[in-house]
């Protein structure tokens, strides 16, 4: 009687075909594990280049700013102007009621001028004050944006990659203690190199282009 068996050749032929793709896949990742090791590492990442300005230096320092200084105290002679001339009106029409005769009608025309007068006066002082506030405010402004974008500038041209405000250097206003923590507690810099203090080159440049721009 007969009985089917397979041959070892034909059982080696079968495990050879099974294997065969788990073989290639081995070989493919042992391959890649090999290539991955060999590679020379990557360089290590640069640090980061960081640099500090003293804005109230910077501010104080700027030629922009002393121009604006310039333009809001010439705002602020004007504006004084007419409150000056509005304290004059009512002090013509405070002397001129000894001219009328007490309860007549010039006299109470007179006393509601001046009240209106007075008006206009503390209408003139309030406006005078907001405005004068706004141009500061502008001023302020202004030049905070010129010097960001010149910090931005020369940080690009120098290679930085960071410039900070150095906000250890302003000294601390002597008050309660309420007060004096809310100041700690507003700073971020404890200590700062001088030799990462960029604000001489800072302002050389700013003080430079603003030469130029005035045609100088």
């Amino acid at each position: 009687m007969t009985t089917n068996q397979p041959t070892h050749s034909g059982e080696r032929s079968r495990l050879s075909r099974l294997f065969r793709p788990e073989i290639l896949l081995v070989a493919l990742f042992a391959t890649i594990t090999v290539a991955a090791v060999m590679r020379p590492a990557s360089n290590a990442a640069e640090p980061a280049r960081l640099a500090t300005v003293d804005l109230e230096k910077t501010f104080n320092s700027l030629n922009r700013y002393t121009a604006e200084q310039a333009t809001v105290k010439a705002v602020g002679e004007n504006l004084e102007k007419q409150v000056k001339a509005a304290e004059s009106t009512v002090r013509e029409l405070q002397s001129e009621l000894d001219n009328f005769k007490d309860g007549s009608k010039e006299q109470a025309d007179a006393i509601a001028k001046l009240q209106a007068s007075v008006g206009e006066l503390r209408a003139v002082q309030q406006f005078v004050s907001a405005k004068l506030e706004m141009e500061k405010a502008r001023a302020l402004r202004d030049t905070y944006l010129a010097i960001k974008d010149a910090v931005r500038r020369f940080a690009e041209k120098e290679g930085y990659d960071y410039i900070l405000l150095d906000d250890s250097l302003p000294e601390m206003d002597p008050a309660n203690a309420q007060k004096t923590m809310a100041q700690i507690s507003a700073r971020r810099f404890l200590y700062s190199s001088p030799k990462r203090d960029v604000t001489a080159q800072l302002l050389g440049m700013m003080n430079n282009e603003w030469k130029e721009k005035l045609g100088g």
